[in-house]
């Protein structure tokens, strides 16, 4: 039995998840509508497309942030080991000195093969350091999980959870964990999608051995 378990850098706590209601508004052209939370904030939209909202408490006192939520994922964290190669255990940077290659743990519930040697993935990377803790307390990756070195992470696009406009402009869910890439695709993806966490393009994958 595990007497502790480290709870992962993006891991969500209770009192992060918010639900503020989301609608449809009219946006440029005549007859346009795309998805919006109802008291707009800064930061609200990347690239154009609605980012599901959530606190940051992670650094707070335990009766702030409430219990985890280990089936949650905290898009601010997980966007952030996204862009900055950050580890999803830890949370510091999972670039190797010297080489500048980057660590990244992988399952095939979580990677699609674009190539012999690049694919998309929605896990941020995994350092060294937290390799055998991630194998040890997670049982998913237990079953399948191949470590790697990357050359580069490419922002790829999102997944997000699609909603089309219903009576009163009311948001209809009509598709959930649904890949929208970045610059492509119908815009009405764009404009309906409410993005629950980033995806990148992985390139130069070399699996590590030993």
């Amino acid at each position: 039995m595990i007497s502790y378990i480290t709870i992962p850098y993006v891991i969500a706590f209770a009192n992060e998840l918010v639900d503020d209601p989301i609608h449809f508004e009219p946006y440029r052209r005549e007859g346009a509508l795309r998805l919006a939370y109802k008291t707009s904030r800064q930061g609200d939209r990347i690239d154009g497309i609605l980012r599901a909202r959530v606190l940051d408490l992670r650094d707070r006192p335990d009766d702030v942030r409430g219990p985890e939520r280990m089936k949650k994922l905290n898009t601010l964290r997980q966007w952030r080991c996204m862009d900055a190669m950050r580890c999803q255990v830890c949370g510091h940077s999972a670039v190797e000195v010297g080489s500048g290659r980057v660590s990244w743990l992988l399952t095939k519930a979580v990677f699609e093969a674009t190539g012999a040697d690049s694919g998309r993935t929605n896990a941020p990377p995994t350092c060294p350091g937290c390799v055998d803790d991630a194998l040890k307390q997670c049982p998913m990756l237990q079953d399948n999980a191949t470590l790697f070195t990357m050359a580069a992470a490419m922002p790829a696009g999102v997944l997000a959870d699609l909603y089309r406009p219903g009576r009163d402009l009311t948001p209809v869910l009509y598709g959930h964990n649904v890949f929208v890439p970045w610059n492509s695709g119908p815009a009405a993806h764009h404009r309906g999608a409410l993005a629950t966490c980033q995806v990148v393009h992985l390139h130069g994958m070399r699996a590590v051995t030993g």
